[in-house]
């Protein structure tokens, strides 16, 4: 949805400096709290700390154990790249910096490293004409495979790839070289074409969907990976047959977040939110250990290979540290003994998966503090369903995690079960100032007085109308916005208008309207519940394709009436300014249906964290959770240019965005003058808007509409949502009338709340 402006900036100087870190593992000591698994060894980081002359590392590569490192330069002054090529011996921890001899026009697209110990390059050239303006009039592109050696980077050879790719519009997707020598080379195009040392062709293979990446195992044969019935699939490329073989069995699957290189004692280093090594021949998989584990943000990962003494080296780029720069550091991890370590006390922090923000928290914590470690258990499995009754199973028993993620849980029903701790206690305390903080956000979570869990940042989840359409109002119940939608006539009334969606507009996300989880009685079998069932009727089931004009995107049906309500997430002044581009006019936020017409909602972001009862280390559990609203992490929430993840919850943080978002920037033209530039742009469906200064009056409207916030948005229990959809599909169907379906569906309801209470 996002349109974004990057800047590349420039480090300066290369120095080496090797820093041996010993970090601090578990090797023993637990708090209570969901269990986890003693390891006998832990991998440990050591840091080879290079300041990069780069502001990119194109890619990397190893060759046993010497790293190579090639990246890129940018001259904002001259408008010019450098190309840098880093050698490192992890034998002797020396550096050299090679020379590449690159042309003006000249880009690095792939490297790959060759079975004789040098490296072979995939350069483009760029070949164009401008006309007395300086636009471009004709542009033209070659591709070459150079090959340099691996001592000293001199070129050894130069081909050309043009009559190899076959079609001047092809380009090298992917690239890697096999055991023999022979090129492998992806076009994009569902081709792969392989050649020989001399580009002599031996086969194209045509191949199904897009090659994720082409790698070379230790025993010199090349799989691509592809997206498959099983997700994650790696297949050899067989040149006997000439064809793409079978999938890899016992290799585990992956989604897009795992990269594969050649091992040196297995066939296979796989890199994803773990490290494992993979056997071809006995088709098996053996798990080394976590990034998490290592104090490392998997997402910050960008290479990954094997030395021969066991060491993983890594590529690491946390570019979260800096808004001006990205710092890449070279880490070697060491197996080690976990007994060896500093032992740490752990508290466990369970969720069904683990959230971006908090990850990195974790990770920051662990490093800092002295005492305690966080250990994560990831309850997400392939099977959706299983991971959630497991954890929902824990939450209610001796094996409950110390801090719990409640983003994918019914929080009101457990806050009630006494499953959680009240905060306000540990807040105050510790120092924390309420009226520090948005009181109305902290309120939302609250139940009967007391807090449960905690966020700290946040959307407002919303339903848009036109004002000229619904008038200029705030909320409404259900029966006034069911009134209202039969007495227009639109194409349809969201943009893209399902059952689901219905139910979670109407019914989810105003779950409590009809269960009272204090008091357990329900109300499925009521008018409103029997009236939206009858309203959902109306609209198609997923499984159905809703045909709309490839004329028409959402802002044009929107303008023309067409469709009448849109559910959006509001995170930011730029995300407003935005929406009131598309819609063209005023805009009221009605929000959900509920009987207060208080229908904006609180939906948390970057973790809603709280603390198991039975944990039997608060103290420690709630020293992690208060450090996502200490005044410095709330600080950082705030991007320099007002980045739409989210409100911070703390007062001063959220003034700070709203200053930054009001601050104009400028630009000097050819006369010395300074003009306004936008900030950043945005684009949904149909429509594009660059984002200028943002008023006083938009601000103020924006902090209006935080203020109306009182209630969080539905944290809806899997179970309930089965039940209304298993129990309406009959009456969707016409073998039952809505009176009785809302009667089975409140019977079976019941029993569940009853039962779970």
């Amino acid at each position: 949805m996002k349109n974004r402006n990057n800047r590349l900036t420039s480090f300066i100087a290369v120095m080496l400096c090797v820093i041996m870190t010993v970090l601090t593992f578990t090797g023993c000591g637990k708090s209570g709290g969901g269990e986890t698994s003693k390891k006998e060894f832990v991998y440990v980081p050591e840091y080879v700390q290079v300041e990069f002359e780069v502001n990119y590392i194109d890619t990397a590569v190893s060759i046993g154990d010497t790293i190579y490192l090639c990246g890129n330069s940018w001259n904002e002054d001259t408008g010019e790249s450098k190309y840098y090529l880093y050698k490192y011996n992890a034998a002797d921890g020396k550096v050299d910096t090679l020379s590449v001899e690159m042309g003006e026009n000249d880009s690095l697209g792939r490297m790959a490293a060759t079975p004789d110990g040098n490296l072979a390059l995939i350069v483009f050239s760029s070949d164009y004409e401008t006309d007395e303006n300086g636009e471009i009039t004709d542009y033209s592109q070659t591709m070459e495979l150079r090959v340099i050696s691996g001592e000293d980077g001199a070129v050894i050879s130069s081909q050309d790839l043009s009559p190899v790719m076959g079609n001047e519009d092809s380009y090298v997707q992917q690239f890697c070289v096999d055991g023999k020598g022979n090129y492998y080379l992806f076009d994009g195009n569902q081709m792969l074409h392989v050649v020989g040392p001399e580009l002599q062709k031996i086969c194209d293979i045509s191949v199904e969907g897009w090659i994720n990446n082409l790698f070379t195992s230790k025993e010199g044969d090349v799989y691509m990976c592809s997206y498959g019935e099983t997700g994650m699939e790696a297949k050899k490329i067989d040149l006997e047959t000439k064809a793409v073989g079978a999938k890899l069995e016992g290799l585990v699957s992956g989604y897009g977040n795992q990269n594969y290189y050649a091992g040196l004692s297995k066939s296979i280093l796989v890199s994803g939110d773990e490290v494992s090594l993979y056997d071809v021949a006995a088709a098996k998989q053996e798990t080394l250990f976590s990034w998490l584990d290592a104090d490392l943000n998997s997402n910050y990962i960008q290479y990954t290979g094997e030395l021969s003494d066991g060491r993983i080296w890594a590529i690491y780029n946390d570019y979260s540290t800096s808004a001006q720069a990205n710092t890449f550091e070279l880490i070697l991890l060491k197996k080690t003994k976990a007994s060896e370590v500093a032992a740490k006390e752990e508290i466990t922090y369970g969720a069904l998966y683990l959230d971006w923000n908090v990850k990195q928290n974790i990770i920051n914590f662990n490093k800092t503090n002295e005492k305690y470690r966080i250990v994560v258990k990831e309850y997400e499995t392939d099977d959706w369903e299983t991971g959630v009754t497991q954890f929902n199973a824990d939450l209610t028993t001796g094996n409950c995690p110390d801090i719990i993620d409640l983003s994918s849980v019914n929080y009101t029903q457990y806050a009630n079960k006494g499953v959680l701790v009240d905060l306000y206690p540990y807040m105050e305390k510790s120092g924390f100032n309420k009226a520090d903080y948005l009181e109305n956000i902290l309120e939302a979570y609250e139940v009967d007085g007391k807090l449960y869990g905690i966020i700290s940042q946040f959307y407002i989840s919303t339903t848009m109308a036109k004002q000229s359409v619904v008038g200029d109002i705030q909320g409404w119940t259900l029966s006034e916005m069911l009134d209202f939608i039969e007495t227009q006539n639109p194409d349809n009334v969201f943009p893209y208008g399902y059952r689901d969606s219905i139910f979670y507009y109407c019914i989810y996300n105003n779950i409590d309207e009809f269960i009272d989880w204090k008091t357990g009685k329900c109300s499925f079998d009521g008018s409103d519940f029997i009236r939206t069932l009858e309203f959902a009727a109306n609209f198609p089931d997923s499984s159905e394709t809703i045909a709309y004009s490839e004329e028409e995107g959402i802002s044009a049906r929107l303008r023309a009436n067409k469709i009448l309500l849109m559910q959006q997430s509001l995170g930011s002044v730029q995300e407003y300014q935005m929406m009131n581009g598309l819609f063209g006019e005023k805009i009221s936020y009605v929000g959900f249906p509920n009987n207060e017409r208080e229908g904006n909602l609180v939906q948390g972001s970057g973790g809603f964290l709280g603390i198991s009862a039975k944990s039997k280390n608060k103290d420690a559990a709630w020293e992690f959770v208060s450090s996502m609203i200490s005044e410095e992490y709330q600080q950082s929430l705030v991007a320099e240019n007002g980045s739409g993840w989210g409100f911070p919850i703390k007062r001063s943080a959220l003034e700070k965005m709203f200053e930054q978002d009001m601050t104009p920037e400028y630009y000097e033209d050819e006369n010395g003058e300074q003009v306004e530039q936008m900030k950043t742009s945005w684009g949904y469906d149909d429509f594009n808007m660059d984002i200028y200064a943002a008023t006083q009056e938009e601000v103020d409207e924006v902090r209006k509409l935080i203020e109306s916030v009182h209630r969080m948005s539905g944290n809806v229990d899997q179970q309930l949502m089965n039940i209304i959809t298993e129990e309406s599909a009959a009456f969707f169907k016409g073998q039952k009338s809505a009176a009785d379906t809302a009667a089975v569906i409140q019977n079976r309801i019941q029993i569940y709340v009853n039962e779970n209470r």
